[in-house]
């Protein structure tokens, strides 16, 4: 083999192994379409949800970012997304992604938001993640320097998997608070004996972080702060590729009719 035929292979299997396009390992592309459709690819999602918010005085010079997703390194891309399009990112991760901030760490947060023309400005990105391997198995991500399969989100699985078997761990742990609260949290939801799977719990971990959202939010005054929500679903797909599955994408701010503005963009 020549020089020039080894480096056009190098060019070529980049573009022929492209994650995103279907007809590159089908399998997942029929599970992330039968249980999440509408998911966009990741970079695509977050250009629309900027652009949808430019029209709400939303830019890069005047808003800062806010993001709770997981801890888990996986879901760093989505974080380094959010810093490229708004600058400088107020972190409010937690484990699966459950907004654990409180009032105090809001408050922190609210204080670094930039002041112009007398209005304060964020976007809060939040959601758990999930992981679907090219084979289509539910939970199963490959990572660099593992030969086998791990998982996402751990967090989340522990929980489907007490409740499969029967065993919760009810009682407080101030050596795991965060599962902890996690667990509550689901639990509050469920009626006695579902035993959701991985996709229904993260589905629903998804609304709990909605809800959870917005009731801390309200406590601010909107006449000062405009704000932006975005929830949904992170999805880790093959070959490194990140999709959202959207859910909340709304604009508060006093001057909107009814105080709150539904986005229309996916």
């Amino acid at each position: 083999m020549t020089q020039s035929q080894a480096n056009s292979i190098g060019e070529t299997i980049p573009q022929t192994l492209n994650g995103y396009d279907p007809n590159v390992f089908p399998a997942f592309h029929q599970t992330l379409q039968t249980h999440f459709p509408g998911a966009v690819p990741m970079n695509k999602y977050m250009r629309k949800t900027f652009q949808g918010l430019s029209a709400y005085g939303f830019c890069d010079e005047n808003t800062m970012g806010m993001i709770a997703i997981c801890r888990d390194e996986i879901a760093e891309p989505l974080f380094t997304e959010v810093i490229r399009y708004w600058g400088k990112t107020f972190n409010c991760c937690s484990l699966a992604g459950f907004v654990m901030m409180g009032k105090t760490g809001l408050a922190a947060a609210k204080d670094h938001t930039p002041t112009v023309d007398g209005i304060r400005r964020f976007t809060f990105y939040a959601m758990p993640h999930i992981a679907i391997s090219r084979h289509g198995d539910v939970g199963k991500v490959y990572r660099d320097g593992l030969q086998k399969a791990s998982h996402a989100c751990g967090a989340l699985e522990a929980i489907v998997e007490e409740l499969a078997c029967g065993h919760l761990k009810l009682e407080m742990d101030m050596q795991d608070i965060e599962q902890t609260i996690i667990r509550q949290k689901i639990l509050s939801t469920l009626t006695y004996g579902e035993k959701p799977d991985l996709i229904e719990i993260t589905k629903l971990a998804a609304n709990i972080i909605s809800t959870d959202v917005k009731n801390l939010l309200n406590t601010l005054d909107s006449s000062v702060f405009n704000y932006a929500v975005m929830t949904g679903i992170q999805i880790h797909g093959p070959l490194g590729t990140h999709w959202i599955y959207p859910q909340d994408f709304y604009v508060v701010g006093s001057e909107l009719p009814g105080g709150k503005v539904q986005v229309e963009a996916f």
